[in-house]
């Protein structure tokens, strides 16, 4: 599968669009749509707002930012209706959420089969800010199989360190079943190994069954 390069003129419209609701909600939703870098160079030069200023924040900042005023109100819900259920509720919104997500933003592909899949995966995962965020190797890509490790994720790694990993879990990796499968049913998705868990890396893996 050929990675391909977004210009900086169409990667907002790429975020906006294109991204799976589990990636979104990682990758700190629109919150990250103001790092430098992810507008047109030419409109942000003629904005003169104080609110699309350079915030001169590191991703891990604003990761951080994003992350660090939301999970508290997050975990006190879960220490009001009781951890187990709050993160049952959670799961199934973020699941629903992450099959409507999909249904919208591949409503205009010419088509879902497998080759698809893989090209729209890998471009997120090789896109900004995803790529600055995540440090991924292809371990299998075939015709019907693809199997990403994951060695380093920046929302897991500060999830973990709020004591959170378990609301990260179910907001952002749980959702990639439904998500697949509302991208097309023949596709299964497995994830042996994971970061939120505990484990030392990410193991997703997608097979076609044709």
């Amino acid at each position: 599968m050929t990675s391909k390069i977004l210009s900086s003129s169409s990667r907002r419209q790429f975020l906006l669009k294109t991204l799976p609701a589990g990636t979104l909600f990682c990758l700190g939703c629109k919150n990250l749509l103001g790092v430098p870098g992810i507008l047109d160079p030419q409109q942000a030069s003629s904005q003169k707002h104080k609110f699309l200023e350079d915030s001169g924040m590191t991703i891990e900042q604003v990761f951080r930012f994003s992350f660090e005023n939301g999970i508290p109100i997050l975990q006190t819900l879960a220490k009001d209706i009781g951890r187990e259920k709050f993160l049952e509720m959670l799961k199934k919104a973020a699941n629903e959420n992450a099959v409507q997500f999909v249904k919208t933003a591949t409503k205009d592909f010419p088509k879902r089969d497998f080759a698809a899949f893989v090209d729209w995966n890998i471009n997120i995962m090789n896109s900004f800010p995803y790529n600055k965020a995540v440090t991924f190797e292809i371990v299998e890509k075939t015709d019907k199989v693809l199997e990403l490790k994951i060695t380093e994720c920046l929302v897991a790694k500060i999830l973990r360190e709020m004591n959170a990993a378990d609301i990260g879990y179910v907001t952002i990796c749980d959702p990639d079943g439904a998500s697949v499968r509302e991208f097309n049913p023949k596709i299964k998705a497995t994830n042996p190994k994971n970061l939120m868990k505990g484990d030392d890396v990410c193991i997703a893996r997608f097979v076609f069954e044709a």
